[in-house]
């Protein structure tokens, strides 16, 4: 909001918002999201006041391009459907590794593969494994992929002769601004659709594709809220100042520390390290206005949610996974995590009945 004004920030009253802003991806450095899913809607949201709920349940999918440790941006997935038709995981040395780890081998659950690719990643300290198709012939390769063909050849890899270098990337958040059934926050007046959103509907693990039809669904029912809403034109929240900006040169560091501690194998000593070293940056001095520090800040505020939330849930449950809480523990955790900020800038995370508001 705010074309044209001052650091590309600036304000429009409305008696209603609907937020449809997408995610938060670029949280981490490792992602399949385009570099603008800085999660400008939740952080928006949170800062005004509203609850933000389920920051812990990330996916990440099993098998995105590997571009080097120091790759930025949008990273190009590898379907699961290569998967499907005969391709295979092999760890850095040339062994398949997915028959000993699920019946299903190299077509287990999304969850599952991307858990055995980081522990085996992590035994052989590399930074991938290879996921090898060439015994599917040129043939299917143009006929069935062109898109991820296109993909790798342009990165200097040939699916048909070469392995294909993958590693686990965040892929989608099921978490977000927390809403009822009806796409309504917890402040009057606001809403949100889409994956900027949580409306519950995934619980802990969304189902592939999934997000297209939540979409759909929210969209309309806001749009049913809204045609018979009066226009109420309510008091502006009051923003926060420049000072509270960080520089964008710190958004590499801050990627790089939840890639490696709130990535898809988590414990208490990791969340401990990324909150420690998040906050250590909370006071970095040199921003100035601009579209880039914005976007630094929330994904700074995000990200410290994001690791507090998983820190706070001690089980593993759906996407979120801790190695020291290997197991669902529905006798303490049968609850969704809360948080809000108030009005001096400090969060306050509870935990809520599964259910919520409808």
């Amino acid at each position: 909001m705010g074309t044209g004004q001052r650091g590309g920030v600036g304000a429009a009253l409305a008696p209603h918002v609907v937020l449809a802003t997408g995610g938060f991806g670029q949280v981490f450095g490792q992602t399949t999201n385009p570099y603008v899913s800085t999660g400008d809607g939740v952080a928006l949201a949170m800062r005004a006041g509203a609850d933000i709920a389920d920051l812990e349940f990330v996916q990440f999918h099993p098998t995105v391009m590997w571009l080097g440790p120091l790759a930025q941006g949008q990273q190009p997935l590898v379907s699961e459907a290569v998967r499907g038709e005969g391709a295979f995981l092999r760890d850095i040395g040339g062994e398949r590794f997915m028959e000993a780890e699920h019946p299903m081998a190299d077509l287990a659950p999304r969850d599952v593969v991307a858990k055995a690719i980081m522990r085996r990643m992590r035994a052989s300290e590399s930074g991938h494994v290879w996921l090898d198709g060439r015994h599917l012939g040129a043939d299917l390769w143009i006929s069935r992929f062109p898109t991820i063909l296109d993909s790798c050849r342009s990165r200097g890899i040939d699916p048909v002769t070469d392995l294909i270098p993958v590693a686990p990337a965040q892929h989608y958040v099921s978490g977000g601004v927390r809403t009822d059934h009806w796409g309504r926050a917890s402040i009057p007046g606001l809403y949100a659709c889409g994956e900027v959103a949580c409306t519950g509907v995934h619980g802990a693990n969304r189902l592939a594709s999934n997000s297209l039809l939540e979409g759909l669904v929210f969209a309309g029912r806001i749009g049913e809220v809204l045609a018979r809403s009066e226009a109420v034109v309510r008091e502006p929240v009051r923003g926060r100042d420049e000072a509270g900006l960080l520089p964008h040169s710190v958004r590499r560091t801050m990627q790089q520390t939840m890639d490696e501690h709130v990535g898809v194998l988590r414990s208490r000593a990791s969340l401990e390290a990324a909150e420690n070293e998040l906050w250590s940056l909370a006071d970095t001095a040199g921003a100035r206005p601009s579209t880039e520090d914005w976007e630094t800040t929330n994904i700074h505020a995000l990200a410290c949610v994001l690791a507090r939330h998983a820190l706070l849930r001690e089980e593993t449950r759906g996407s979120h996974w801790r190695e020291d809480f290997p197991e669902r523990d529905d006798a303490r955790w049968q609850t969704r995590l809360v948080t809000s900020i108030d009005e001096n800038g400090a969060l306050h995370t509870r935990t809520e009945p599964i259910g919520g508001p409808t």
